[in-house]
């Protein structure tokens, strides 16, 4: 008799799982309110007596990143930041992303629908989904320079 061992996937494709690490995590980083990184986020998470291996705050990063959840941007020193995208259902969006305190704002504006409506015609091109970051600066940072 023959025995063939079982085929074992590799981790990327295996599902995730839930664990109460990423519900920690998810919840630590709905908490700021603002840009965070790597390490800030490892330094929440020992505050709030939930310490994570760097490997696995780095890993959860970038499934989350990957999966819409969190939005990855670079600052103007070339360090990822990571801020927390609040649930939209909405499949097509437009953000606005402070380029000074790097705030990023949902937008749901009837005229930006109408840019895909305009691509469409004048251009021949048939967009099927879109996350479009605009980038500027917001009143806040407006008001901080003056």
């Amino acid at each position: 008799m023959i025995i063939i061992p079982k085929f074992k996937e590799p981790m990327s494709s295996r599902t995730k799982y839930h664990t109460i690490n990423r519900d920690y995590f998810l919840q630590t980083a709905q908490s700021f309110h603002k840009p965070f990184t790597a390490k800030e986020i490892a330094a929440r998470l020992v505050e709030n007596e939930n310490p994570m291996g760097i490997s696995t705050i780095y890993r959860l990063l970038d499934d989350f990143s990957a999966k819409g959840v969190l939005h990855k941007s670079l600052a103007s020193d070339n360090t990822a930041c990571y801020f927390y995208m609040k649930p939209c259902k909405n499949e097509n969006h437009f953000y606005l992303e402070c380029n000074k305190c790097h705030h990023i704002y949902h937008l749901d504006c009837r005229h930006l629908r109408s840019f895909s409506k305009h691509i469409a015609k004048k251009h021949l091109f048939k967009i099927t989904n879109y996350d479009l970051i605009i980038n500027g600066v917001c009143e806040k940072c407006q008001e901080e320079a003056e």
